[in-house]
């Protein structure tokens, strides 16, 4: 159902019928995934003594949802409304059996087990309301609002739920999050479920969909591009890492925090200028050139350091975060069918989480080694992010930043 005729501002994107509503308690729902992992590593520490064992748990959540593909398929081939309450019924459960366990002795197979459960059955809030943003928002202009709106959304939630978590772990025990995670999640899924934009599932004829084998995405000349965005998250995590870095020994860690909430509103900024001016342009070119400016305050505050200096220049560099994405998500629209797109759009968050555990795992063993350079690391990523990009243009040249631009036809 097509909610939006209007080409018009983001407010008349949001005055469609129920849109409103319907993000909104999805962004509610997606805050979950922004309260859990200090909840729960605190949760398993608090539980069984070991920080070492915690962080493992945190891992292994961090890597299940790599998997994350595979619940997109079944999301496109039986339809929101069957696996959305599913998944959010397992993970609800999961949860309630973490906070059982917070009150007992358990060995540490069990939590590790337990971690890979939730990772693997964590509902697809995100790839969910960016396939009703497809129905709500189905041209050029209009798609490019809907995704940066969406991006907005999601960088805010990096500002509001590690606060959040942090409430919950100064008023009182670690797993109190986990039940407010598990209620944030049931009211996403209720909001997208019962929402009139749910797209159609390919599964019942729906949709026709050519060439249901293998993954979606990677099988349609997007490879090139999810391996941009690794390298894209593998940067941004190195820079992550030189904050915390540069805080611990100027001697006041607490620092980091402000620092990464300036990066953070750069982010939101960026992605609501990118709805109001970002343009129709070949979409390898415009990738390379705002990971290049990535790079470029990446190496700045390598060579400056300084905390002021990394938040007044990381919060400009942040300015290019969502529009990256933002184009991401749109390249996706025009390379996969219809039917498929929700399973695609998820190797986007693929690329850059795994992109993310490996450059925290780098520049964590660089940064014994001076405070700048994990920003080294972060520009040479950055650098390296934008030659793939541009590489994959050369590859596959036809695709633009605005999902109207149609593929070429075979003669």
């Amino acid at each position: 159902m097509s909610g939006v005729t209007d080409a018009g501002s983001t407010r008349l994107l949001l005055a469609g019928p129920a849109v409103a509503r319907t993000f909104a308690c999805a962004l509610l729902g997606r805050l979950a995934y922004g309260v859990l992992p200090l909840c729960f590593l605190f949760t398993v520490r608090d539980a069984t003594g070991s920080f070492a064992l915690a962080a493992a748990c945190s891992a292994t959540l961090g890597l299940a949802t790599l998997v994350m593909p595979v619940q997109a398929r079944l999301l496109d081939r039986l339809g929101q409304h069957r696996v959305l309450p599913v998944a959010s019924l397992c993970w609800s459960s999961l949860l309630v059996v973490a906070v059982a366990l917070a009150r007992g002795e358990h060995p540490a197979a069990l939590w590790l087990g337990l971690s890979l459960l939730l990772g693997v059955s964590g509902p697809l809030l995100g790839p969910s309301m960016r396939a009703q943003w497809r129905e709500i928002a189905p041209e050029g202009a209009q798609r490019r609002r809907a995704y940066a709106l969406d991006s907005v959304g999601e960088e805010s939630l990096y500002l509001v739920g590690p606060i959040l978590a942090g409430g919950v772990l100064a008023l009182g025990p670690a797993w109190g999050g986990l039940l407010l995670a598990a209620g944030l999640v049931g009211c996403g899924t209720l909001a997208l479920v019962l929402s009139p934009y749910r797209p159609p599932a390919s599964g019942t004829g729906a949709v026709p969909v050519a060439g249901r084998t293998g993954p979606a995405g990677l099988g349609s000349g997007l490879a090139g591009l999810v391996l941009t965005l690794v390298l894209f998250g593998a940067g941004s995590a190195a820079t992550f890492v030189g904050i915390a870095a540069l805080a611990d020994r100027a001697g006041r860690p607490g620092l980091a925090g402000p620092v990464e909430a300036a990066l953070a509103a750069g982010a939101v900024t960026g992605g609501l200028l990118w709805a109001r001016h970002g343009r129709t342009r070949p979409a390898a070119p415009v990738l390379a050139a705002l990971l290049a400016g990535l790079a470029v305050t990446q190496g700045v505050v390598a060579l400056a350091g300084g905390l002021l200096v990394a938040a007044l220049v990381l919060a400009l560099g942040g300015l290019a975060t969502s529009p990256i994405l933002v184009v991401a998500y749109a390249v996706v629209d025009e390379r996969v069918p219809p039917g498929r797109r929700t399973e695609a759009s998820t190797w986007v968050n693929v690329g850059v989480n795994s992109g993310s555990a490996l450059g925290t795992a780098v520049a964590g063993l660089l940064a014994g080694g001076g405070g700048g350079l994990p920003f080294v690391l972060a520009a040479g990523l950055s650098v390296g992010a934008a030659g793939a990009a541009l590489a994959w243009g050369r590859m596959s040249p036809w695709p633009s930043t605005s999902p109207t631009t149609p593929p070429p036809t075979s003669s």
